[in-house]
């Protein structure tokens, strides 16, 4: 995507977006998975899991048998660290990329927490992304990030003196924010 496509992106969800002076990165999580059941049309399950043994996964979505859109979400104490795997997923879909598509019997494992861990395996070992689109969706989303990182003071994070970027990266480092149940956004 050349650089004036996804300037113009980049400010279109920033505006849909609309988050308040005062929100908080569990808020623009919520925000972002409203945004992205308000494009796809369907909704979206959010679930929050511990991914292990899965080299360099941090979320997932899939589209099930029944319509509905289910991304996996690693299980990060922090919320800026899950809003940035949100909006990789988000990118994803603004990115029109193709989402794994799971039957039944996958579907139905969303509904035991305990085997998340595995179904975010399964997930990845049959997506049809490439590396390019990969590449793709996590360059939109680390702008999308910017953007509703600049210039402001999150509620959930202390202010400080350093730059934007700085803060930024101190923030996904230090996971202040709480640890949350599975679901709970």
């Amino acid at each position: 995507m050349n650089r004036r496509k996804l300037r113009k992106l980049v400010d279109e969800v920033a505006r849909d977006l609309d988050l308040p002076p005062d929100a908080t990165h569990r808020d623009a999580s919520r925000r972002v998975c409203e945004l992205m059941s308000e494009r796809l049309g369907r909704a979206v399950d959010v679930r929050f899991a511990a991914i292990t043994n899965a080299v360099c996964l941090s979320g997932a979505t899939a589209l099930l048998e029944n319509g509905t859109y289910l991304v996996i979400c690693a299980d990060s104490p922090s919320w800026y660290h899950r809003l940035h795997v949100l909006l990789h997923e988000f990118a994803h879909v603004l990115l029109e990329h193709q989402p794994v598509a799971l039957g039944r019997s996958e579907g139905m494992r969303r509904l035991a927490p305990h085997l998340l861990p595995r179904m975010a395996q399964i997930i990845a070992g049959r997506t049809t992304l490439t590396e390019d689109e990969e590449r793709e969706a996590e360059n939109l989303a680390d702008h999308l990030l910017e953007r509703l990182t600049e210039h402001r003071v999150w509620a959930d994070t202390a202010a400080t003196e350093e730059p934007a970027h700085v803060r930024r990266v101190a923030e996904s480092l230090e996971g202040r924010s709480r640890w949350v149940r599975r679901g709970d956004l």
